[in-house]
């Protein structure tokens, strides 16, 4: 049971950390120029996989 919960989260945290990245992607495109520079790409890439962190710094970000 232990590792079938392991690879659900893992899978979750997998199609949020995609979502996350297609929608920066888009936000990107959708900017003032409509295109996606080569610069963008690895700042959506880390922000899709840390996007644990963001919601965590909303969060706390909130609060204060």
């Amino acid at each position: 049971m232990g590792g079938r919960a392991w690879l659900i989260g893992l899978g979750v945290y997998c199609l949020v950390g995609c979502i996350d990245f297609a929608y920066r992607w888009n936000v990107d495109v959708r900017a003032a120029d409509q295109t996606i520079k080569y610069d963008e790409i690895p700042v959506a890439y880390s922000a899709a996989l840390f996007w644990p962190v963001d919601v965590v710094a909303i969060a706390l970000l909130k609060t204060l």
